[in-house]
């Protein structure tokens, strides 16, 4: 098992390298979700290479957005620019994590037991598509239960990786993105 510090030097990673920016571009409204320069790798670059690898040519597979290194915890990134209304579109989303997941455990040659210690997931959504006013009023009551409580308000039942896949799961709007980066060190 490759230690977490030294995903750095894994090939595949190196030869896939971007930016939050560019792994945030939406291709069907032609927009960044953000403008961060933040270094990461491009994991739907590295999914490709990885299945060209292993001689696969299964299209169905699907990857997240970007991988994140961090000296404490790597974090795993999702952009979402349309609504996560439709319950396929989120299973799409669930699909992403898992065969993400898998794929990372077999270039680090690690285990779920070992990710979860390290590695965060963050699910960056368009929040203008994704709330109408009554989702508005009842997501604010939920933040401030979830804060009493100590606890971050996760939406689109992301939550079911929290500790089973993940240290911690989060499901931010662009603006709580850049914050939650921004004190990343």
């Amino acid at each position: 098992m490759l230690m977490i510090n030294d995903w750095d030097n894994i090939e595949i990673f190196t030869k896939n390298q971007s930016t939050l920016r560019n792994t945030s571009y939406d291709d069907n409204n032609s927009e960044y979700m953000t403008e961060l320069e933040v270094p990461v790798i491009d994991f739907d670059n590295v999914k490709e290479q990885y299945l060209q690898s292993i001689g696969c040519q299964d299209e169905s597979l699907t990857s997240v957005d970007a991988l994140l290194l961090k000296a404490n915890c790597n974090v795993f990134i999702e952009f979402k620019n349309g609504s996560l209304a439709k319950k396929e579109v989120r299973l799409g989303v669930y699909s992403k994590i898992q065969d993400s997941l898998l794929m990372l455990c077999d270039i680090t040659d690690s285990h779920i037991s070992q990710l979860r210690q390290c590695m965060d997931f963050v699910l960056v959504y368009n929040e203008e598509k994704n709330q109408s006013k009554s989702d508005k009023g009842k997501d604010y009551i939920n933040d401030r239960l979830m804060k009493l409580g100590r606890e971050e308000f996760v939406r689109f039942g992301m939550r079911r990786y929290d500790r089973v896949y993940f240290r911690k799961v989060h499901t931010y709007n662009v603006e709580k993105f850049e914050e939650y980066i921004s004190k990343l060190k």
